[in-house]
């Protein structure tokens, strides 16, 4: 049986990869509106799966007119 191994990223990684700052991120986390974190003493960790999850769920499709 294969382990799949999780990958996380700190706030400054997971800030890069949304293309955005860590003050916005910690913004959503206070408003509750970012994606999912773990929050270790003062470190916050995102799980790399949960950030492409957060993404998926705001996808805005356009209508053709």
């Amino acid at each position: 049986e294969a382990v799949m191994e999780q990958h996380y990223f700190t706030t400054q990684e997971a800030a890069k990869y949304l293309r955005t700052t860590t003050g916005q991120l910690a913004n959503l986390r206070l408003r509750g509106e970012g994606p999912p974190f773990i929050k270790l003493k003062r470190k916050c960790l995102y799980e790399v799966s949960e950030i492409k999850n957060w993404l998926d769920r705001h996808k805005v499709k356009t209508v053709e007119v």
